[in-house]
């Protein structure tokens, strides 16, 4: 393959010594930092990208798997609930059946959006579903302390349950969207201590904001493609324009930064010239902003998504082991579910194993 002198675009802004000197510790922290925040933002675009991929692999290889585990659950519900008529079971009995029958039917219209269960399950339930809802949509408006401590109520409630009454929830966005909301719940009891972290770091947001104003409005003084005449220089111009406006919008000060470096390099500008002021004020900024990509993947880690991307994100190789374990894991409670119907439908006394 020849060979190209092409020189290859440098994505971290450096600072370099074209007399081979000694940066001083200044310019020695400015290249740790960008350095540091070039290795964030790849690992972090390589997880999000993960996250993407893996939502869109459940929604092909696992929602259909899922589907049919559901419609199973559906007429699980209706053969108790034909089961219930029957004179087979003592009062203590029924007692449990209609509980079974009121939490699975919940689960699959909280859950699942199967709206056709509501009658089913106010049928059995002393609150009908909207009752329900209504009070739970309460608490979470007003962020309620007492409805949070009752929420562990339904899930012992749920530990009752045979395994196969159960699916992965966490496969459900839906479930996603609880998790957050508790997440959202327990903020609300944050101590003194964490809201000055908070407001800590909205401060240094605030600096970032301010900081990425400043660039981009220097850079989109110099880079005004209306006043160049020269038409190769005009199109790097309105390409770089562009991107110096996308990074603006997001606030991404790193980016701003490595283009308003691109731009001195492309006008013959030496990096290392940069006066000791303006190049601390740019570590502070950096150093800002390397703290918020951490807590980001902090976030990976301890939040809402930490345990999705655990069982599903990871490298290629990794994803696809995942998923043809959690594949397996479904297939075998489908037709574990599929063999327990036919149990209870040829032989309901074995519904009162079921209740035990």
């Amino acid at each position: 393959m020849p060979q190209t002198n092409k020189p290859v675009r440098q994505l971290t802004p450096q600072i370099t010594s074209p007399d081979k000197r000694k940066l001083s510790k200044l310019q020695q922290e400015f290249n740790r930092k960008t350095e540091q925040i070039e290795q964030l933002k790849k690992e972090l675009a390589a997880r999000h990208k993960s996250m993407n991929l893996a939502q869109k692999r459940i929604e092909k290889e696992l929602r259909p798997i899922i589907e049919q585990q559901l419609e199973k659950r559906v007429e699980l519900a209706y053969l108790l609930d034909e089961a219930y008529a029957l004179p087979l079971f003592s009062y203590r009995e029924k007692e449990k059946l209609a509980a079974l029958i009121e939490n699975i039917t919940f689960d699959l219209i909280a859950n699942y959006e199967r709206r056709d269960m509501v009658e089913l399950h106010d049928r059995y339930a002393e609150f009908t579903y909207r009752e329900k809802t209504a009070h739970t949509d309460e608490g979470e408006e007003d962020l309620d302390e007492s409805m949070v401590e009752e929420e562990p109520e339904a899930e012992d409630e749920l530990e009752d349950l045979d395994d196969y009454e159960r699916i992965q929830a966490e496969l459900d966005k839906e479930m996603e969207r609880r998790e957050r909301e508790k997440q959202n719940r327990q903020k609300s009891r944050k101590t003194k201590a964490q809201l000055a972290k908070e407001a800590q770091a909205k401060a240094e947001l605030s600096n970032i904001s301010k900081a990425s104003r400043r660039v981009y409005t220097e850079l989109a003084k110099q880079l005004h493609p209306d006043k160049e005449r020269d038409e190769t220089k005009r199109a790097w111009k309105e390409e770089a324009m562009k991107r110096v406006t996308q990074a603006y919008h997001h606030d991404d000060f790193f980016e701003l930064l490595r283009l308003q470096m691109e731009f001195m390099q492309e006008q013959g500008q030496p990096l290392d010239k940069l006066g000791d002021e303006q190049l601390e004020y740019y570590v502070q900024i950096l150093t800002d902003q390397l703290d918020e990509l951490k807590t980001e993947l902090h976030d990976f880690v301890t939040g809402p998504n930490a345990g999705f991307y655990t069982r599903f994100g990871g490298s290629p190789k990794q994803m696809d082991q995942k998923f043809k374990s959690a594949k397996e894991d479904l297939n075998q409670e489908l037709e574990q579910l599929k063999q327990n119907l036919r149990t209870l439908r040829d032989d309901p006394q074995m519904i009162r194993v079921l209740l035990k």
